[in-house]
């Protein structure tokens, strides 16, 4: 038996034989094989009684298998998953409520999970690739891949409570993305978008160009949640996309603003955005608005953690720590955020030749050809005229 904790409780191990009919404890026997249980109780001595009483019931009439008695429909586990405390507080719960009842239980909701299969998902994805969206065309491929993930983790927690052995999502081949966007907001393009939009949005226009923050983690940014005395915003895992605590720090005119909100807050309301003293659910209308009377094309809400990264690695900020302020995990990801101008790259060769000037002043002498660095080393030679 193996007991280990995880974040969400205990998990119990055993290597078990499963005859069709029935599961039972199958140490040293050929062809066994592990299966986790998660088990019930918040201590660990609640959860090795409850593993005890697994190991029981395996060694004495062993547990009906799924494979002929699992009559669970997709649905009833849809409604599970989405009756889960954790998953409720997700900022992208609405979605997820919304492509579950509109897409996968008319497709999905009568088989019963074994009858979910992987040539069923990807039927269920070619028809997908052939809706059409709101703007008139097919889906984009990110759209089709944000799907099948959240399909899975629905099927991850059938298998996280033993109701299910393996995810057929797993086995189903993502679509290549080609979602790079290199949209960067320009200072002087800030400040008219702030010109043309409403005071309440421009609070948060301010918030995700300064911080990179999500549209989610801003919206539902609660005042326990920012530290004045330490110029932070202190996010938890469960306010995060990713289920990551972050820490990003304040600017000055970020804070100054959120002073000035505080003093005037509604007591009866947590969260820090507001509009007449109500909740933010969504302010696409509004942005897509303020966007077109500023004149500016092309750029949407989540362009600003481009414009972010983008804005403080051109202030110096090394990228491991822009990374840890933007919850970006990878670099793969990060490099999709950081655009490139040619302005920057001119800047990079101005600082570069101030170095080389400050750390070596050459002798100079004319030639009618050239420029000769009278008595400098070959590789200052190289150096100096890599720009």
């Amino acid at each position: 038996m193996g007991l280990t904790k995880r974040k969400d409780g205990w998990y119990v191990e055993f290597s078990v034989v499963d005859d069709g009919k029935f599961i039972r404890l199958g140490k040293g026997i050929p062809g066994a094989k592990l299966r986790r249980w998660k088990a019930c109780g918040t201590t660990k001595t609640m959860a090795k009684q409850h593993a005890a009483k697994i190991h029981t019931e395996l060694v004495m009439d062993g547990m009906k298998s799924e494979r002929e008695s699992s009559s669970m429909t997709f649905q009833a586990l849809a409604r599970i998953y989405l009756d889960t405390h954790t998953v409720q507080k997700h900022n992208t719960y609405p979605w997820k409520k919304a492509i579950i009842e509109k897409r996968f239980l008319p497709f999905f909701g009568k088989l019963s999970l074994n009858e979910v299969s992987p040539l069923k998902i990807e039927k269920f994805r070619d028809q997908r690739l052939q809706d059409v969206g709101n703007g008139g065309t097919t889906l984009k491929v990110a759209t089709i891949n944000r799907n099948l993930a959240l399909l899975k983790a629905i099927f991850s927690l059938a298998i996280r409570e033993g109701w299910l052995e393996r995810n057929p999502v797993s086995l189903i081949k993502l679509g290549k993305e080609n979602n790079v966007r290199d949209r960067v907001l320009e200072p002087e393009e800030f400040d008219r978008l702030q010109t043309h939009s409403a005071l309440h949005l421009q609070a948060i226009n301010l918030c995700a160009y300064q911080t990179g923050m999500r549209s989610g983690e801003i919206l539902t940014l609660t005042w326990d949640r920012v530290d004045f005395q330490a110029g932070l915003i202190r996010l938890r895992a469960e306010d995060t996309k990713t289920d990551d605590a972050r820490l990003i720090p304040l600017t000055r005119e970020l804070t100054v603003l959120l002073k000035n909100l505080y003093k005037v807050r509604y007591l009866d309301e947590q969260k820090v955005f507001l509009v007449k003293g109500r909740s933010i659910g969504s302010m696409k209308t509004a942005f897509k608005g303020a966007c077109r009377r500023a004149g500016i094309d092309g750029f949407n809400f989540h362009d600003f953690r481009h414009t972010a990264v983008t804005n403080m690695r051109r202030a110096g900020i090394d990228h491991l720590t822009i990374m840890k302020i933007t919850g970006h995990k990878t670099m793969a990801v990060f490099k999709r955020y950081n655009s490139f101008r040619v302005n920057d790259l001119k800047q990079a060769a101005s600082q570069f030749n101030t170095y080389l000037t400050l750390a070596h002043t050459p002798q100079v002498t004319d030639s009618p050809n050239s420029l000769i660095l009278k008595d400098a080393p070959v590789a200052q030679l190289d150096r100096a005229s890599a720009f």
